[in-house]
């Protein structure tokens, strides 16, 4: 796998913990990225995170219900590339912002 793919899968993983309540958004840091990035991945996070955790289903697709573990695995394994783009498309919207 390149050095990209490895990058991507690391954001999208980041995504996921964090829409799955696995991770919560204000622990998610990593000096690797910038600051719009990481603040990108919490916001594509939190905006994929279920209203209720008792049922939850997928915010992209509305598949479900699934276990926090069992939307982490479907999250990652479905929907990775959307995932790239929304965190791509936030970024830059950020950054915009900051200019």
């Amino acid at each position: 796998m390149s050095r990209k793919g490895i990058f991507t899968e690391k954001i999208v993983e980041a995504v996921a913990r964090i829409a799955s309540e696995i991770t919560k958004p204000e622990d998610y840091t990593t000096p690797i990225l910038a600051k719009h990035t990481v603040e990108a991945i919490r916001n594509i996070g939190v905006y994929l995170r279920p209203e209720r955790l008792d049922a939850i289903y997928c915010e992209l697709c509305g598949k479900g219900p699934f276990t926090r573990k069992g939307y982490y695995i479907h999250l990652i394994r479905v929907h990775s590339s959307e995932i790239q783009s929304l965190v791509e498309e936030e970024a830059e919207r950020i950054l915009k912002l900051l200019k």
